[in-house]
């Protein structure tokens, strides 16, 4: 399928432990409204290879330099949960490169940055204790936890971003000045009303949020999906 240049980029950055595949599926659906592109992280799925990295200075400045260098037009940011915060802070830094502030910014499945994480921290728990976490936030597969090879593979990457999201400290950064659209589904044990709410204090553009039926994982959602195109009409008019 060939991609209308015009359209603006969707620049979709994953949960923790997830890769770029999570939002393969989103090519197809949001074809003729935006050019979606799946970040993938150092260390995660097909850059598996690569080094992990640890600290959210480090992975920013990596994604910075290759998302500014890839601009090529208009662009929007969607994070869910973990990928919420990447994309709020890659909002900030990638304003002050070529690529210019985003059209809008798009979370999901966390609260505001300058809320702490609600949740008891996974990151450094023993294996059983991290994966029955996982569980009550639809995050694992019974083919992972069943396979010590794909735990191998599984667990390194999940811990480096549980570390990161858990002990997450908001920057001194200015509001940002584009449309914030969250979404959450209305059982997610991972935010909350007010936390949600907070988002409004990260910008000085209009600020929407939204609960959808669902817990923590939320990708597939028919009504995520009518939240993304709402954006992309409005942004159209």
């Amino acid at each position: 399928m060939l991609l209308d240049p015009a359209l603006p980029r969707l620049l979709c950055l994953p949960h923790a432990g997830g890769s770029a595949v999570a939002f393969h599926p989103w090519r197809g659906r949001f074809a003729a409204s935006a050019r979606v592109t799946p970040v993938e992280l150092p260390g995660h799925g097909t850059r598996r290879r690569e080094p992990l990295l640890h600290e959210p200075g480090a992975l920013l400045d990596v994604l910075t330099a290759e998302l500014a260098a890839a601009a090529d037009g208009p662009y929007v940011l969607f994070g869910h949960s973990f990928g919420a915060l990447v994309a709020f802070e890659l909002a900030h830094r990638l304003a002050a490169t070529a690529a210019g502030p985003p059209l809008a910014l798009i979370v999901s499945g966390r609260n505001a940055p300058a809320v702490p994480h609600p949740l008891a921290a996974l990151h450094d728990a023993p294996t059983p204790a991290l994966l029955h976490g996982l569980r009550a936030l639809q995050g694992t597969l019974p083919a992972v936890e069943q396979s010590p090879e794909l735990l191998e593979v599984f667990l390194p990457p999940l811990r480096a971003d549980l570390r990161m999201t858990e002990t997450y400290r908001r920057p001194e950064l200015p509001p940002l000045s584009c449309p914030v659209q969250v979404v959450a589904g209305d059982l997610d044990p991972v935010v909350d009303d007010a936390g949600l709410a907070a988002w409004q204090d990260e910008t000085t553009g209009p600020c929407r949020v939204q609960r959808v039926r669902g817990g923590h994982m939320i990708l597939d959602s028919p009504a995520l999906h009518a939240c993304v195109d709402a954006l992309f009409a409005l942004d159209a008019r």
